[in-house]
């Protein structure tokens, strides 16, 4: 049987401090080298089985949308809505699952993956998952939003600088924070504030919930995979506990601190906190919804319309021409539907 061995020699030295021999010490490493490739293969199954599985579930999502907007569907529109939202939700579980896996993959191979740079505006960003956070629904088809609690954007319309990162993380990264508020919330409010701290060259983002709070032994243990603030059969709240995990992973990616300020009874808030010296220059500011209207324009005189060149009408008489790239039959049958 071969072994993997970790040798050290040490040269022993007689009284007069001349060479006497050598002094060996071994450290057997063949079950770590084991443990090693067993977490390998682990981590390329767990990407694999994650790549595999999105794609039948793009397909569940599109066909089941696709149902409930024909007339065949609409006699069982509750049931659709209600696949539509296991897949969504079972989504979002691949795609945490996904992520740490790249993550843990970086760490075996002992390679740093490259910090996003591309430009992201925060603003618009936090507007887009707002609006993708009160249409989010449990496992049972309800809103994760309650009734009593309010969602309030504090980030949107103020000057930010752009922030050099992953915008598809980032949506991740927020999307994570605000349900998991949503879950421990049941009335109040949530909100959603920015700065830019020139000094520290740093952009900071807070999810503030009134939610009932984390204890002090419930914060040491909610960062970690698969972890809640209460654990086992204990649990009072759906999921397996990786959103919170995954948020840290995201920061670190992008160089930044994720933090938590906690109180029992009193709610708790997540600070982020990403790297950036704003020389991408600003973002656009966003106005929340309700959006402002302009006041009415006096009414102008009616002028007639140019008249359309024949050729146009036959171009618009043709159907589009769409290619569509893909190796999987269902995803063809959703795009054809979609068109």
């Amino acid at each position: 049987q071969v072994r993997q061995m970790a040798m050290s020699f040490v040269p022993k030295l007689n009284r007069e401090g001349g060479p006497a021999g050598l002094v060996a010490v071994g450290q057997d490493l063949s079950e770590v080298s084991e443990l090693k490739f067993v977490q390998a293969r682990k981590s390329a199954l767990m990407a694999m089985l994650s790549h595999e599985i999105r794609s039948p579930l793009h397909g569940i999502m599109g066909l089941s949308g696709a149902l409930l907007d024909s007339e065949v569907g609409k006699s069982i529109a509750k049931q659709l809505r209600m696949i539509h939202a296991c897949s969504d939700r079972l989504l979002d579980l691949v795609t945490n699952v996904m992520f740490l896996a790249q993550q843990e993959k970086h760490q075996l191979d002992k390679t740093e993956a490259p910090r996003p740079s591309e430009p992201v505006s925060f603003p618009a960003l936090v507007d887009e998952v707002m609006t993708l956070t009160r249409i989010a629904v449990n496992k049972s088809g309800r809103q994760l939003l309650k009734p009593n609690v309010k969602l309030v954007n504090n980030a949107s319309s103020m000057v930010l600088p752009m922030v050099p990162g992953d915008r598809q993380k980032c949506t991740q990264l927020l999307y994570n924070l605000l349900t998991n508020a949503c879950k421990f919330t049941d009335k109040g409010s949530i909100t959603v504030s920015a700065r830019f701290l020139a000094e520290k060259k740093a952009f900071e983002i807070d999810i503030t919930d009134t939610g009932g709070g984390i204890s002090e032994e419930g914060q040491r243990r909610v960062f970690q995979p698969f972890e809640q603030e209460t654990s086992g059969d204990s649990r009072s709240f759906q999921g397996v506990g990786l959103g919170l995990s995954v948020c840290t992973e995201i920061v670190k990616l992008h160089g930044g601190e994720l933090r938590l300020a906690s109180e029992l009874g009193r709610g708790s808030t997540f600070t982020v906190s990403l790297p950036c010296d704003g020389s991408l220059g600003l973002a656009e500011k966003v106005v929340p919804e309700p959006a402002l209207t302009a006041p009415e324009a006096p009414p102008r005189p009616a002028t007639p319309a140019a008249p359309v060149p024949p050729l146009s009408l036959k171009l618009l008489d043709r159907p589009p021409l769409v290619l569509s790239v893909d190796d999987d039959e269902v995803n063809q049958e959703v795009v054809k539907n979609a068109l």
